[in-house]
């Protein structure tokens, strides 16, 4: 079996975050919120607020993204209905891979590591929209699922462990978010953010990062050096 050493750490799994590690979905998630927002008669929000709502799952997108005063359940629960039918239509029409992503699967498939995707986006928009974007580039996608928890419960992290009976020292967890590296924390597992997502380098270093890259050639080179 092929793997490469890095240091004493031999990593077979590369596990991936979704929204602002491989794809930039910005848009569409914000413009999917803005619609439900406003059908509800709520004021929108700027594209660059979005960065801070997500990372925690559609449902705490939509609690952020309401007033103060309207964060109940059941107001929640109405406009997430309204952004999961908005979204469906239209979650593709501008997201797309980040810089190099594709050459990266590419070269992680040729070397002989697994990769997988853990997000907290319901499940059923995971499994699809990597699809459409990747193919069959991953060896597992989990999404968000009824009756788990969301990141940073390393819960789906260590089940993609076990599916790929896989040690926690074999592998490297990888978003752009503090809910990120807390998972990677969480699972005991070497945690790798990239600058170019939603949050930033800043964030990712206070949230103890192991390391931080700013480019996908350096991101491969840190999974396989």
């Amino acid at each position: 079996e092929k793997y490469y050493i890095k240091g004493d750490v031999m990593y077979k799994v590369a596990i991936f975050d979704l929204d602002g590690t491989l794809l930039n979905t910005l848009k569409d998630l914000a413009d999917a919120c803005n619609f439900a927002l406003r059908s509800h008669g709520f004021s929108e929000h700027q594209i660059d607020e979005y960065k801070y709502f997500l990372g925690n799952g559609v449902y705490k997108l939509v609690e952020r993204a309401l007033p103060m005063d309207k964060k109940d359940g059941e107001t929640v629960d109405k406009v997430l209905t309204e952004f999961k039918k908005y979204y469906e239509k239209h979650k593709s029409d501008f997201t797309k891979p980040y810089d190099g992503i594709e050459e990266l699967l590419i070269a992680l498939k040729e070397i002989g590591i697994k990769t997988a995707v853990v997000s907290n986006k319901p499940h059923e928009f995971a499994v699809e929209i990597v699809e459409r974007y990747f193919g069959k580039s991953f060896d597992i996608v989990f999404g968000k699922r009824e009756g788990y928890l969301a990141k940073p419960d390393p819960t789906t992290v260590i089940e993609t462990l076990n599916h790929f009976k896989c040690k926690k020292e074999e592998a490297v967890y990888i978003g752009d978010s503090d809910v990120d590296m807390f998972t990677g924390k969480n699972a005991g597992l070497f945690s790798i953010g990239v600058a170019w997502g939603f949050r930033g380098a800043r964030e990712l270093s206070a949230a103890g990062a192991n390391k931080i890259v700013y480019t996908s050639e350096e991101l491969l080179s840190e999974i396989i050096k």
